[in-house]
């Protein structure tokens, strides 16, 4: 590490997967703004590539951390430990008067936990961006699963302050939190400029699919809703992402006659752009019970102002009852499709206003900075 100028303090912001555009960009700027100098800790392994990971950042302390193959296996926690253990050896060392750690893994939670027992006047945030072990069903209710989430839960407490992804995970962990030490900050992304010419058909729906088509999403639900509203509506599927299951997804469509169009990966934001306007919806199911409260899709969904069509995510399902935003088909699918046939072009209208309302209020850049200031203020 470089050396730091006398008087400056210091901070680090620390995350295992080294995801610095969704979280920590504004958290460097913020600290920055306050006269910290800021370094990155981020490990050298890319969990979804599974290979060796490099950095654009100046600011960035690399830590060299196992390999691993399998995402639920023994080497994968082996990583993590190795990460946690070269962390805690480089907090020992520099002794930074700020540190903002997104959790998991839960043992950097106690590591960092007994660092701050150690030394007091350093403040310490924890951001819960997963909750792992629970996000994986096979695995949450066995003894081991049990001692890993307990290295993250016994740890809340001690910190200066809990930020969390969603409410889901604040309800989940209720029983660990200081009340007044934690808040909810949502995930953002940038406003951008919409066209308000966007495409209405009284004959057909269009709807979205966003993102990765992996074992997370509940291909089956996804079928069962569009066949079910495909028999009173026609409907076109369109499909930006790839994944392990894009294949399958496919060839089901296929078999139960419903249209679509596979866009693969797009990365054009002004493709993507003419892409979601066409559509009056889109979808974000997943599978039940699989202990996520928000997705970047849905995030996404509505910086353009989109609809949504829910299942299996509790953040969404609650701010679509509040706001009209969309609908929820965990429950009553059938009245759900009548519902989403009998929308109007008016009604559309309303609905993309109120997305395009509930984005800039709780997902935009400027509301996170807000919120996010307001704590780092907070803090003492």
């Amino acid at each position: 590490m470089g050396r730091t100028p006398i008087n400056m303090k210091k901070a680090f912001l620390i995350h295992y997967d080294g995801y610095f555009d969704i979280r920590l960009k504004y958290v460097e700027q913020s600290l920055q703004e306050r006269g910290f100098k800021v370094t990155l800790i981020f490990s050298d392994f890319d969990h979804y590539t599974k290979s060796s990971k490099e950095y654009p950042n100046s600011n960035v302390h690399k830590i060299h951390v196992p390999a691993y193959k399998k995402n639920i296996s023994i080497k994968r926690i082996i990583s993590y430990l190795s990460f946690t253990r070269q962390v805690r050896k480089l907090l020992n060392k520099e002794k930074p008067e700020f540190v903002y750690a997104i959790i998991p893994p839960n043992s950097l939670a106690k590591s960092l936990s007994s660092f701050k027992k150690c030394h007091p006047e350093t403040k310490i945030i924890f951001d819960i961006f997963d909750l792992y072990p629970e996000q994986m069903p096979i695995l949450s209710n066995t003894p081991v699963a049990k001692i890993w989430a307990n290295l993250r839960n016994q740890s809340l407490k001690t910190v200066d302050f809990v930020i969390l992804e969603c409410y889901f995970y604040q309800k989940q962990l209720e029983n660990f939190l200081n009340d007044d030490k934690n808040e909810v900050l949502y995930l953002n992304r940038s406003e951008i400029l919409l066209s308000t010419n966007n495409v209405w058909q009284d004959k057909q729906i269009d709807i979205a699919y966003l993102g990765s088509i992996n074992w997370h999403i509940d291909i089956e639900h996804i079928l069962t809703f569009l066949k079910t509203l495909n028999q009173k509506k026609k409907v076109v599927l369109h499909i930006i992402g790839d994944g392990e299951r894009a294949k399958t997804l496919q060839e089901e469509l296929t078999k139960e006659a419903i249209s679509f169009v596979f866009y693969g990966k797009v990365f054009n934001p002004e493709k993507k752009r003419q892409i979601l306007q066409k559509c009056q919806y889109g979808l974000n199911v997943y599978r039940a019970n699989l202990g996520i409260g928000l997705t970047m899709k849905s995030v996404e969904y509505l910086q353009y102002s989109l609809p949504l069509i829910n299942a299996g995510i509790a953040d969404t399902k609650q701010l679509i009852e509040e706001f009209h935003i969309g609908h929820d088909i965990d429950n009553s699918l059938e009245k759900t499709v009548d519902k989403i046939v009998s929308v109007t072009k008016e009604d559309m209208i309303l609905m993309r206003t109120q997305c395009g309302f509930v984005f800039k209020e709780k997902f935009s850049d400027e509301s996170y900075l807000k919120k996010l200031n307001t704590i780092l203020d907070n803090l003492r």
